[in-house]
């Protein structure tokens, strides 16, 4: 017999397949294997630590180039917790008490788990799950056991209470038809990594496993969130109907390709790409990005002994200019700290690197480091032909208009070494930390554009990190007061002539790009298999339909009724979509 079931829809598409039931992870206690010599248990120990933290580099290199580099942080963070000295320290411990290699990290990475859940931090309370994350992966290399899931054998629809990080990241893309889960929310792990590379996805369905066996074929729709087990003949004729819509859809999406972005009556809105590697590049140009809104440099810099030099910068920098003729591209310095540390910056330890010294805090403090970088993009934007891109200069992390004003002045000195005339050079912030949002009419005085960042704005708005699912569904830009405060960010930048862009998770969601347009953002740059959808969702709707749905979500009690508000006002406006 047929179920219908209702979940949300995070990631648009739709998928008829087989169900593959992915079982929740068994915790890996004490598993009472004879322990050699302490000398044996330990080499076993570091080489299975070792080889840990050599394979979540190695996916976190992979998700970086696939995905992008925000989810990449995910598995970069794991890697360090496999090199973690006092995590070792605590293993090792424990095989001098006659634990074999597998009690001791069981037991080992237990306490520290233990430590880091009590720990009146939020930030390293939430680190617990990762830590157990890699507890599991260092076990199961000592056992000699599979790392990961097990692939299904044909294409098909994901079904599991939650995906951990590396589960979803492990299954081929070419095998995972759709995902469903249980619990979660559309920025939760599983959805964002599932978005990223055009996965459909559905999150937050109740009853989902009592009703789903493996095998069991399953139709999904990512865009309504619902989910089909087992349709009769007729419900099974009616979805295929819907999947031959969705490839009629994605074939216009496709000849969209190289038009601007813009409302149906003609309201321009850039629609640019975020741009993590040499990789996302061609992808970006594919999907009709309108130059980059966000190229991070900081991969430049990570995973290296020393740092890059002007040379190396240079080359870089102008690969990325040459790709968006035409086109503004937005370089965000270097945005890293204890949370991304660099092996050739000596720095001390902080409780809680996400509100330590990173971002422009780092480059003011680290002069020579700061100042090469600037020299390189202005050596770039200096050698750009006319068939380049436009060079743009973002600060991460700016909390105060003296920080902007620093850093400014840094480049100003680089500038006039250099010879550069920065009247074509854009220079802006990001506004991601809420001290920027609520200052940010004295910061668009000294700015030429100001780019939300709303993963971490809201991250900070709300102390709910977007990664962690218990919380991640606190956390949701169209909350009206949200909402409100992007809309005097917006208001603010334009009283000065800056123009202001989103450059955040926030941007990927049509609805939600259909809202910020209607409060009048400039420019909204996302992950490039995103493009398409938004750009065909402002094409199909007026500046003033865009302008009812942001009302509408400014007059709602809270973000859910705000995000169904926006729903309502978009079907009206497009009745056909």
């Amino acid at each position: 017999m047929s179920r219908r079931l209702q979940g949300r829809g995070a990631a648009p598409g739709a998928a008829l397949a087989p169900a593959f039931i992915v079982r929740a992870r068994t915790t890996a206690t004490a598993v009472g294997r004879p322990a050699g010599s302490p000398q044996q248990e330990r080499q076993r120990l570091d080489r299975a630590l070792a080889e840990a933290h050599a394979q979540l580099l190695q996916l976190a290199e992979r998700v970086a180039a696939e995905v992008g580099e925000d989810e990449a942080e995910i598995f970069e963070a794991h890697a360090e917790f496999a090199a973690d000295p006092e995590l070792g320290a605590r293993a090792h411990a424990a095989i001098g008490g006659g634990a074999s290699a597998e009690d001791a990290v069981a037991a080992g990475f237990g306490e520290f788990t233990e430590l880091l859940a009590a720990s009146a931090s939020e930030y390293l309370a939430a680190r617990a799950d990762d830590l157990d994350d890699v507890r599991d992966r260092v076990v199961a290399i000592l056992r000699g056991e599979q790392v990961g899931i097990e692939p299904p054998g044909e294409p098909s629809v994901i079904v599991a209470h939650e995906l951990t990080p590396s589960q979803t990241a492990s299954l081929p893309r070419e095998l995972m038809a759709a995902v469903v889960t249980a619990t979660g929310s559309p920025t939760s792990h599983a959805a964002i990594l599932a978005r990223s590379v055009g996965i459909p996805a559905v999150v937050g369905v109740e009853g989902l496993l009592d009703v789903v066996g493996d095998g069991q074929l399953v139709a999904i729709d990512g865009r309504s969130g619902e989910v089909l087990v087992a349709p009769d003949p007729s419900q099974r004729a009616a979805f295929e109907r819907r999947l031959e819509e969705e490839r009629v859809h994605r074939q216009r999406l496709d000849d969209l390709r190289d038009q601007p972005g813009q409302t149906a009556d003609g309201h321009r809105v850039e629609l640019a790409a975020n741009v993590g590697s040499r990789d996302d590049l061609k992808a970006a140009i594919a999907a009709g990005a309108e130059g980059a809104g966000l190229v991070r440099t900081e991969f430049l810099f990570l995973d290296r002994g020393t740092a890059p030099t002007v040379d190396e910068q240079t080359a870089f920098y102008r690969e990325v200019l040459d790709a968006f003729p035409g086109h503004r591209v937005v370089f965000r310095t270097l945005d890293v700290g204890a949370d991304k540390p660099l092996p050739f910056v000596v720095r001390d330890p902080e409780p809680n690197p996400a509100l330590g010294v990173r971002g422009v805090r780092l480059s003011l403090q680290r002069d020579p480091l700061f100042r090469d970088q600037l020299r390189a993009l202005l050596r770039t934007g200096g050698i750009a032909g006319a068939s380049s891109g436009r060079l743009a200069i973002m600060f991460p992390l700016v909390s105060t208009a003296a920080e902007l004003i620093a850093a400014r002045e840094v480049l100003e000195g680089v500038a006039r070494e250099e010879a550069v005339d920065l009247t074509g050079v854009e220079v802006g912030v990001m506004v991601e930390v809420p001290s920027a949002a609520l200052s940010a009419d004295r910061i668009a005085r000294h700015a030429d554009f100001l780019s939300i960042g709303t993963n971490d704005l809201l991250q900070y708005l709300f102390a709910a990190d977007r990664l962690v699912a218990d919380v991640a569904e606190l956390a949701d830009v169209l909350d009206p007061d949200v909402l409100g405060l992007v809309a005097s960010v917006i208001d603010a930048g334009h009283r000065h002539d800056a123009w202001v862009g989103v450059c955040g998770e926030a941007a990927s969601d049509p609805a939600t790009a259909a809202a910020l347009t209607g409060l009048g953002i400039d420019e909204l740059s996302m992950t490039r298999v995103a493009i398409p959808e938004v750009k065909q969702t402002l094409r199909d709707l007026t500046v003033q339909d865009c302008r009812m749905a942001a009302n509408a979500a400014l007059r709602a009690d809270d973000a859910h009724s705000a995000r169904a508000a926006v729903t309502r006002v978009l079907r009206t406006a497009r009745p056909d979509a």
